[in-house]
């Protein structure tokens, strides 16, 4: 057994293009026999955001802490700690931070192959 604790453990900042203040932890490491899946947190700092974007994976999002903006395509909702977001493949897609204080979301990425 391994526990981690959320509150020491600052995350990598993502440095792509189109991100502003967000960084990433890895919540599991990197396995062979998963390769089809990953588990990130992103802390989104107020008014961060990632790129608008899309790529061959599904995320499934819990918003851990704060409110957040999620804009696909031709849509645009804010959504609320404690709320799950789906997004399929292929679907372009940002994610934002509109409040005062920083945002948490759990990420799991299921991959295609």
């Amino acid at each position: 057994m391994e526990v981690r604790k959320l509150s020491e453990e600052e995350g990598e900042k993502i440095a792509e293009e189109g991100y502003a203040g967000v960084k990433s932890l890895m919540v599991m490491p990197e396995r062979k026999d998963l390769s089809g899946f990953s588990c990130r947190v992103f802390r989104i700092e107020p008014k961060g955001h990632t790129s608008m974007h899309s790529h061959e994976r599904e995320h499934v999002v819990l918003v851990m802490k704060g409110v957040c903006k999620i804009e696909c395509e031709a849509e645009c909702q804010e959504v609320d700690e404690g709320d799950f977001i789906y997004i399929k493949p292929g679907l372009k897609h940002k994610f934002s931070n509109p409040k005062d204080r920083t945002l948490a979301l759990f990420i799991m990425n299921l991959h295609l192959k």
